[in-house]
């Protein structure tokens, strides 16, 4: 059925997720929104700011999974989208408004409300509400807490792939476990994906508040949009990512505040070769990461914020992003 088709499909697309893996053995705080204090960028955290900054940027590997349009998830919500989806995809099971609970295979339960205009077909609307407690259907997730899902755009065609699709997720108190490591999230984010006018694609996603947590660890970005652009007139792949957010991480100590000010521009599955993000903190210091090839990238450091560098490093895109693992 097409219309569970599609809730799938945007398990990989739907989250834009900072925080980081560890073992499930620490209990894992409800991640919240509450606004962090501006952090000054040092010679200590720069390197670790601009490793988070470029995972959440550029998505974990965005650049790689952008024809699959799978930007970057929380693990296991993929399973948890299509948990929930296959116990409506009995169309016979689905009304204008359906609302029933159901047992998961191993242990735990489910419980769905839909709200849809058309039982046979998606419309702009839509609503599921999915409320997981503890459910594990037997594939090594165990999922807890609330998900709504809202189709927010749709048009032209899927089985030509000229089509537009935006959905909002809402996620409370979200949790899931996968091989010993548990990821939560709550807030909102929405996704939209635009391919009606070949060759160019562009996916946006945006959130005014998205917490996540990983470990004993909660972080949260405001304010972000990161609007991706693929071009298949080219080979390789032509990408081009450009980006704004908030992000309060005690990785680095506070928040920061980043900007595109120059696009990123990358060839297929590989770094950026060309762009640059602008860190801000405290006291108007900054931080400029500058992509110099797709294997290198160079950070310019202002620590007093009187708008000269005092310090420049290099490294690698693979070493800068492993900071923030």
């Amino acid at each position: 059925m097409i219309r569970n088709t599609i809730i799938v499909a945007l398990a990989g697309a739907m989250l834009v997720a900072c925080g980081g893996g560890s073992s499930g053995s620490t209990p894992v705080p409800d991640p919240t929104v509450s606004g962090g204090d501006p952090v000054a960028i040092t010679m200590d955290n720069a390197q670790v700011t601009a490793g988070v900054v470029a995972n959440v940027a550029l998505g974990d590997g965005v650049f790689g999974a952008l024809s699959g349009l799978e930007l970057p998830t929380i693990p296991g919500v993929a399973g948890a989208i299509e948990t929930g989806a296959s116990k409506i995809s009995n169309s016979s099971q689905l009304t204008a408004t359906t609302s029933a609970g159901f047992d998961c295979a191993v242990l735990g339960t489910v419980d769905i409300d839909v709200t849809v205009s058309n039982p046979l077909e998606p419309t702009e609307g839509d609503v599921y509400a999915l409320q997981f407690a503890q459910c594990d259907e037997g594939n090594g997730v165990v999922t807890d807490g609330g998900m709504i899902i809202t189709i927010t755009d749709l048009g032209g065609d899927f089985a030509s792939g000229e089509f537009l699709l935006g959905v909002r997720v809402e996620l409370s108190a979200f949790h899931v476990t996968e091989a010993g490591e548990t990821h939560g999230a709550s807030g909102s984010a929405s996704v939209v994906i635009d391919s009606s006018t070949p060759p160019l694609t562009t996916i946006t996603v945006s959130t005014s508040a998205l917490a996540t947590t990983g470990g004993s660890t909660a972080e949260a970005v405001t304010d972000l949009t990161v609007t991706i652009s693929e071009n298949d007139s080219t080979f390789p792949t032509a990408v081009s990512v450009q980006t704004s957010f908030t992000i309060d991480s005690p990785r680095i100590g506070g928040e920061v505040v980043v900007s595109t000010s120059l696009a990123l521009q990358a060839s297929g599955d590989e770094y950026p070769y060309v762009g640059e993000l602008r860190v801000s903190g405290a006291g108007n210091s900054a931080l400029v990461i500058i992509a110099l090839d797709a294997n290198r990238v160079r950070l310019e450091i202002d620590i007093d914020g009187d708008g000269a560098y005092d310090e420049s490093l290099e490294t690698t895109w693979d070493e800068l992003m492993a900071l923030a693992s």
